[in-house]
């Protein structure tokens, strides 16, 4: 049993992360984009002069010596970008707005994840973004190989959450699993704009569905809905035709959801219960952005 992958989207292009990795690389993907601070930097000999007599020069830290030669120096201070383009929160699995609430058994060989939060920061609107002209299918959904501060920025989004639970169990109990069986997994990302605001990433999602994941759409009480099938680029390698997994999409005005159905691929009635279950969790997901 393994843990599974969440926060696809939080990854700059060209990454490949490790299942195992994946939240460590969202913290620190974070952090590393949106802190603000100092490093101390080594002192560097002082250049060599043409000037025709002695010179006196002082640095910072330094005393100025009267053959023109400076002393050694201590470590400097170099401002780093201050700018806090998003935060990244991670929490226990289960916590996050997706629930299974009965819909099906889940799979005991699947282990939920932790649930990654991401909200806009203070200096969103002016850190670097945009969306691509057109969806890059080797790229992790939603086929934008965005970076963390990136995909907020061009998005729109003032909050998204990843997760992974466990998907459904078809075995008859107790029946052990084959030595090559997939877990069934669950693999979800929620977004929601600002307050009375609307999310920029709609047409790039439903653009880059159409041509990744060869969707079908509908509609239903105001949402369009997508279904689809991608290949899974997180799936065990089996030496064989690349493993594929469903895909779904709600987009709505409260905000847009997606998921990848992994594992054995799942019967209609249970990809009609995790439509419903993402449904669900994106009307959660945004009664919940005030608090």
């Amino acid at each position: 049993m393994g843990r599974l992958p969440a926060a696809r989207a939080v990854r700059g292009k060209g990454a490949a992360t490790p299942r195992s990795g994946l939240f460590a690389a969202a913290v620190a993907v974070a952090v590393a984009l949106g802190t603000a601070g100092c490093t101390g930097t080594a002192a560097r000999p002082a250049p060599p002069t043409s000037a025709p007599g002695p010179t006196s020069v002082a640095g910072p830290g330094t005393a100025a010596s009267p053959l023109g030669r400076q002393g050694p120096q201590a470590p400097q201070m170099t401002p780093v970008d201050a700018q806090k383009c998003s935060t990244t929160t991670v929490r226990g699995s289960g916590s996050g707005p997706l629930r299974i609430d009965g819909r099906w058994r889940p799979d005991p060989d699947a282990l939920p994840d932790e649930t990654v939060t991401v909200t806009r920061g203070p200096d969103a609107g002016s850190c670097p973004g945009d969306l691509p002209p057109k969806p890059d299918c080797s790229q992790a959904i939603p086929w934008t190989g965005l970076s963390v501060d990136a995909l907020v920025h061009a998005s729109g989004v003032q909050r998204w959450v990843s997760s992974s639970v466990p998907g459904p169990d078809d075995r008859r109990p107790g029946v052990a699993p084959g030595p090559d069986r997939a877990a069934r997994t669950l693999t979800y990302t929620v977004m929601t704009p600002p307050p009375g605001g609307r999310l920029a990433i709609g047409p790039a999602l439903v653009a880059g569905a159409a041509a990744c994941a060869s969707t079908t759409e509908s509609t239903a009480a105001g949402a369009t809905l997508l279904r689809g099938t991608v290949v899974d680029r997180w799936a065990p390698a089996t030496g064989g035709a690349p493993r594929t997994a469903g895909f779904l999409a709600v987009l709505s005005p409260e905000g847009i959801a997606w998921a990848l159905l992994g594992g054995p691929p799942w019967q209609g009635r249970d990809v009609d219960s995790a439509e419903a279950a993402l449904q669900a969790a994106l009307a959660r997901f945004a009664s919940s952005r005030a608090g």
